[in-house]
């Protein structure tokens, strides 16, 4: 029994200064605090992400689904314009002589 007993003390004597002191459990809850909040804060950057993501496909496909309503045709006016009118020249006056005829 007694050399149970040194066997026990010897198995506990080499796995008490592997175990953790006080200090390295602070350290470890300070370190797994900060990757807790590093982790929520990209859920809630990934929800925001997927919510505008998610809200822009529901609008294309809305607005891609909805019949088109015919425009009205584009008309453009030509501007008024004065008929041109020929210049108002004096004709030179033509007298065809003709010979008499004979007969």
């Amino acid at each position: 029994m007694d050399s149970e007993v040194s066997a026990l003390k010897a198995h506990i004597d080499a796995i008490v200064p592997a175990l953790a002191t006080k200090a390295d459990i602070e350290i470890l809850r300070a370190e797994m605090h900060k990757m807790s909040a590093e982790g929520y804060r990209w859920m809630v950057a990934s929800m925001i992400g997927m919510f505008l993501g998610f809200g822009g496909l529901y609008f294309a496909a809305n607005n891609a689904t909805r019949p088109q309503q015919p425009s009205a045709p584009v008309v453009v006016q030509a501007p008024q314009t004065q008929p041109i009118q020929p210049a108002q020249t004096t004709q030179p006056i033509v007298i065809y002589l003709t010979p008499p005829a004979s007969k």
